[in-house]
């Protein structure tokens, strides 16, 4: 094996453990001889970015999409650092290349109807359809009033476990799942398109959408889950159908500092695969939680809910329900870098890892300050 490979191998190795520094030193290594390499530019800025160092991996990146202006994977590298880092007007037009990248290929739609790109409506029905997952749905479904104010008429396209919950929604909306057929429109657009067309920035993301509960559901929850304690909701394992589902979820025994609480009612709010691992002090309410609906209002009659990066840390955020989100070290771009809170959710907490795969430390911290709540 030659030397280059070996540093190579050793580097991808090395980041894959999240030993991000010693990955680095591999990879800066073949520097001299691979010089302008994209390959290594781009594995460079991948770690940059995984290890916290935004501006040195937004460096990295664009010296590739100068390299090779046409790559689209240039492109969605640079979209994801400059959103992490805040940047999100810039951000967002480079999020638009997503279309262009492998992954995302199985997403994309062909429709008879044009696309969207921000010219004036002017009083057509848009199909405004969801990408990705149910918890970009829920975030990304609050710039159906923009599109309202700006003279289209919405038609909002969900995931089936979606359609209920999104038909609450302040408006009202016509609200279809991806199932279903025969919908006439004008125009269409994804939803995750919407903040590159209304060239959204920190400070002018619109607020999350509300949606309002049935008295009759709420009654049902409420009936079942008040119990006279602090009603934390839990959640514990992100969607097994994404690739870094392992870096966001944690083993359900490292709750115990949660769970072991007094005066704390512990309720699992996970589905899945993953519910039936429900360790004891957690009442498992995978059963009744049917679709987003039923997950939202039990959610409603909560007095906080604790979660990782999942869908649930969304549906919460938008019911303004107090939420408490536990993070990987390499966390999503949509969480930014060493916030404590999030400029998309304005009554969420956000729980950080300081060293990669390291839950003990941001689960004891929640314990900690869950135990002042009471």
């Amino acid at each position: 094996m030659s030397r280059e490979k070996a540093l190579w191998d050793r580097g991808i190795a090395l980041f894959a453990e999240g030993q991000y520094s010693r990955a680095l030193e591999c990879l800066h290594a073949l520097e001299p001889s691979l010089k302008d390499d994209p390959r290594l530019l781009s594995n460079l800025g991948v770690v940059y970015r995984d290890s916290g160092n935004l501006t040195r991996a937004e460096q990295y990146f664009r010296r590739v999409c100068a390299a090779q202006p046409s790559d689209p994977a240039a492109h969605f590298n640079l979209a994801v650092t400059l959103l992490r880092a805040g940047k999100l007007r810039e951000g967002f037009a480079e999020y638009e290349w997503r279309w262009q990248v492998l992954q995302f290929v199985p997403q994309r739609r062909d429709f008879p109807r044009p696309l969207w790109r921000g010219e004036p409506i002017a009083g057509r029905r848009i199909l405004l359809w969801g990408e990705q997952g149910a918890g970009d749905g829920i975030q990304f479904v609050r710039y159906a009033p923009l599109v309202r104010n700006a003279g289209g008429e919405p038609v909002l396209e969900v995931l089936p476990h979606l359609e209920r919950l999104v038909s609450w929604m302040a408006g009202p909306y016509s609200v279809v799942n991806a199932l279903t057929a025969g919908v006439e429109f004008d125009l269409h657009c994804p939803l995750m398109s919407l903040p590159e067309r209304f060239r959204t920035g920190l400070n002018s993301i619109p607020p999350p959408a509300r949606f309002s509960i049935p008295p009759g559901l709420r009654e049902k929850w409420s009936a079942r889950l008040r119990t006279g304690r602090t009603e934390v909701g839990l959640v514990w394992a992100a969607n097994p159908g994404y690739g870094n589902n392992a870096a966001r979820s944690i083993s359900p025994a490292l709750l115990a500092p949660i769970t072991r609480l007094p005066g704390v009612q512990c309720w699992g709010l996970q589905v899945g695969p993953a519910a039936a691992e429900t360790p004891g002090g957690i009442a498992n309410l995978a059963n009744d939680l049917i679709d987003f609906a039923e997950t939202g209002a039990a959610i409603g009659e909560l007095d906080l809910v604790i979660t990782v990066d999942t869908a649930v840390a969304h549906l919460a955020g938008s019911l303004g329900k107090p939420v408490w989100v536990l993070l990987s070290y390499a966390s999503d771009w949509r969480w930014l870098l060493d916030r404590h809170d999030s400029p998309w959710y304005p009554g969420m907490r956000l729980f950080r890892q300081k060293h990669p795969g390291e839950w003990r430390e941001p689960l004891e911290q929640v314990a900690a300050e869950l135990a002042t709540l009471r």
